[in-house]
């Protein structure tokens, strides 16, 4: 998705720490709550193919980009979401419509399906599990999380990737997924630690998955999981968690997310 531009760039940049759109996914109302998933939960916390890697500086995610691109970039990294709080009076859901989640072919390519999920979405295409975990750099290890950014801008246009720290606070992130949804029309990547005792379904040291789904007060998002199955076939791939479990998720793992 591409903005017209509205001020001159060296404008853009100095504003970098000073800032959304008729949303695109079709609303519908569901539950309030966590999504509750019964699975057989491995309580050795393995790695789902996510490895650490630094958040880039501003310079550096602003780099190789168009002069469009590096303006959408900039309003992304100045979100710093809405501080009113005032709750909208009707609770609805928005989603990605036909957004689709693909089950990791292997146990460690996490980054890899989400990629795949993201690319599907946005083109409408998407190459095999293989072919996307070569471009990624991908090993049995897994593959640095911020290698998705850089995979995500190199191989489309409809959304301009950027990366926010784990430092990054509860409403700026809810804000920022918000947007992800209703104004860029683009799912969001984050990179997660899961634990069972914090109402996760099995736990996990490090994880990539989407969210493709935000309600409207912010609270709640929607999350596709391509790594679910592996822990129980029969589960679903898509269920709905509090951004204050997002939140922390997050945190504990030290990635951040990209949008």
């Amino acid at each position: 998705m591409k903005k017209k531009k509205i001020v001159a760039l060296a404008l853009c940049l100095g504003m970098l720490f000073s800032t959304s759109v008729t949303s695109v996914a079709a609303e519908t109302e569901i539950g309030e709550t966590d999504a509750s998933i019964e699975v057989e939960r491995d309580e050795a916390s393995v790695n789902t193919g996510d490895l650490l890697s630094p958040v880039e500086e501003v310079e550096e995610q602003l780099a190789g980009l168009s002069a469009d691109e590096i303006e959408i970039a900039i309003e992304k990294l100045n979100d710093v979401g809405d501080e009113s709080g005032i709750t909208p009076y009707a609770v609805t859901w928005s989603y990605l419509p036909n957004f689709t989640m693909y089950k990791q072919s292997t146990s460690y390519y996490c980054v890899v399906a989400s990629c795949k999920a993201a690319m599907q979405y946005l083109t409408g295409s998407s190459d095999s599990q293989s072919t996307i975990a070569s471009a990624l750099g991908t090993t049995t290890s897994g593959t640095p999380f911020s290698n998705a950014k850089t995979y995500l801008n190199d191989n489309q246009s409809e959304n301009t990737y950027i990366s926010k720290a784990s430092s990054t606070s509860q409403s700026t992130m809810a804000s920022n997924f918000y947007s992800a949804i209703h104004t860029y029309d683009a799912p969001a990547l984050i990179s997660v630690k899961l634990s069972t005792t914090n109402g996760w379904a099995y736990n996990t040291s490090g994880h990539t998955m989407c969210i493709y789904g935000a309600r409207s007060d912010k609270e709640y998002f929607a999350i596709a999981d391509p790594y679910i199955q592996w822990v129980d076939s029969n589960a679903s791939m898509y269920y709905s968690k509090s951004a204050s479990a997002i939140h922390t998720a997050i945190s504990d793992r030290g990635n951040g997310y990209i949008y």
